[in-house]
């Protein structure tokens, strides 16, 4: 699967969790190549209606394919459509298109068919390789796999193919089924060449990655050979990974190679892998630690534990298996400071005990509320602005990094605010942070005190009027 770069990303709209649509692209090169473009439409990011006793949603999506240089080379519109009868759920779509070897830009816009301000603009890069004597498909991983003979678009040789969504594999996905086209010159003789296959740890940007499995199957002699490969990963530790498939000659000659990143989730393998963990902790700084204060400890380092590995904190928390416990701390210590973990690890503790402190309420421990979390998660901001004297919003604050290294990006941006006046009970509102919570609508909630004079659709806007005493936009922006 090429990983897409997002460009541009523009969301509007009234409400918080707008519309979002993840977009994937694969490259296949039988005596036709084309490529496929999926969609995947997020079903909680879009107005469902109760149509018949059932709920509906769809979206409207146009497609636009160019170069570099802005010649377009594809254009499709269309729909998605879902119908539900208890949840709500994704749905997905697939476009296919001839399109020769090079570099594209695939811009689309999606509208929501029951909320028209509900819209996504987006641009991606994507890669189409030139095709080689010995030559090898994209690998679509897959979270859904059945034998299927009717026309749906999603059917390829017979069977239903859902691709993994955001290559992430959970524990309720015990085996990683993948697909991959093979494509081979028609002078091959029999026996000499195989399929090489594994999966191997992080992402294959790592060039120190170990493999964790590998397998080798031979080679069917035909110009196309369509293959669903799998993998039991049901003991696969959380973590990121890569799956690497290649075509080998008798000497282990790598003739093509295609590689896709994937991560997994899993903390039932987690936890069997710390209990079992054979390095003694008697001499470690984590031996001292006392069951009491394991759920402190726990939970304060919960903004600072990678995705994949949350649900195993998670289970750790819930848990009273000590020894885990412990060995979560260290193994988080040890992989980000080998040399003195301890010290690390106190370092983090003593800013944790302070964040806890200074943000403390009554619904939890400090560096649980929105600005402990910020905190904790991407270190002290470069400078803090409070506000608490507007008459028309409640207190907020407006936190600014020059940097952050956790997501590469400047001039970023946090806004809290305090719409029940409790103790330090302020709530992130909005941000510009890359994987935060983006509000488009956040200054008509803010001054929710003023619905008269929001700009535009007092209903769909996003910004209210000027005033001598209505500042946030100003200090967002400019300050």
């Amino acid at each position: 699967m090429k990983n897409l770069l997002v460009l541009v990303l523009v969301c509007f709209g009234s409400i918080v969790s707008a519309l979002n649509v993840e977009v994937s692209s694969f490259s296949f090169y039988s005596s036709n190549p084309y490529t496929e473009i999926y969609f995947r439409v997020d079903g909680n990011t879009v107005e469902w209606k109760k149509n018949d006793e059932v709920q509906q949603a769809s979206v409207e999506l146009i497609v636009i394919i160019s170069q570099s240089n802005g010649d377009i080379v594809a254009f499709d519109k269309f729909s998605l459509k879902s119908v539900v009868k208890d949840s709500l759920s994704d749905f997905l779509g697939v476009k296919r298109f001839k399109i020769k070897p090079g570099e594209y830009i695939i811009k689309v816009e999606a509208v929501d068919g029951n909320l028209a301000d509900n819209t996504l603009e987006m641009e991606q890069k994507f890669i189409v390789d030139a095709p080689k004597e010995f030559q090898l498909s994209d690998i679509l991983l897959l979270s859904k796999l059945k034998k299927d003979n009717t026309d749906n678009p999603m059917i390829k040789n017979g069977f239903y193919l859902e691709p993994l969504s955001y290559q992430y594999s959970n524990e309720a996905l015990p085996e990683l089924d993948f697909y991959v086209e093979s494509y081979l010159p028609s002078t091959l003789l029999p026996g000499d060449h195989f399929l090489k296959y594994s999966i191997n740890e992080g992402f294959y940007a790592n060039l120190n990655s170990k493999s964790v499995l590998t397998k080798y199957r031979k080679i069917n002699l035909i110009p196309v050979d369509p293959m669903i490969l799998s993998y039991d990963v049901s003991t696969l530790r959380s973590g990121d990974y890569h799956i690497s498939i290649s075509i080998i000659d008798k000497q282990k000659k790598i003739l093509c190679e295609k590689r896709v990143n994937f991560t997994r989730s899993n903390p039932a393998a987690d936890i069997a892998y710390l209990e079992s963990y054979n390095e003694t902790l008697h001499h470690s700084f984590v031996q001292q630690l006392k069951a009491d204060e394991m759920d402190y400890i726990l939970k304060a380092h919960l903004p600072v534990t990678e995705q994949h590995q949350v649900s195993t904190l998670g289970e750790l928390l819930k848990s009273n298996k000590l020894k885990s416990q412990r060995q979560f701390v260290y193994q988080y210590w040890k992989t980000k400071s080998p040399a003195n973990p301890e010290e690390a690890y106190k370092k983090y503790m003593d800013v944790a005990q302070a964040v806890d402190k200074k943000f403390y309420s009554n619904v939890g421990y400090g560096f649980q509320s929105d600005r402990g979390h910020i905190f904790l998660k991407y270190g002290k901001p470069t400078n803090v602005l409070t506000v608490d004297t507007e008459v028309d919003a409640p207190p907020y604050e407006i936190w600014y990094y020059n940097y952050m290294p956790l997501s590469r990006q400047t001039n970023v941006r946090f806004l809290f605010y305090n719409p029940t006046l409790a103790h330090n009970d302020f709530k992130l509102l909005h941000s510009t942070c890359l994987g935060e919570r983006s509000n488009p609508a956040w200054e008509t909630e803010l001054y929710k005190s003023v619905p008269r004079e929001r700009l535009g659709n007092t209903v769909d806007a996003t910004q209210v009027g000027d005033n001598w005493n209505r500042n946030a936009r100003r200090y967002f922006n400019e300050y």
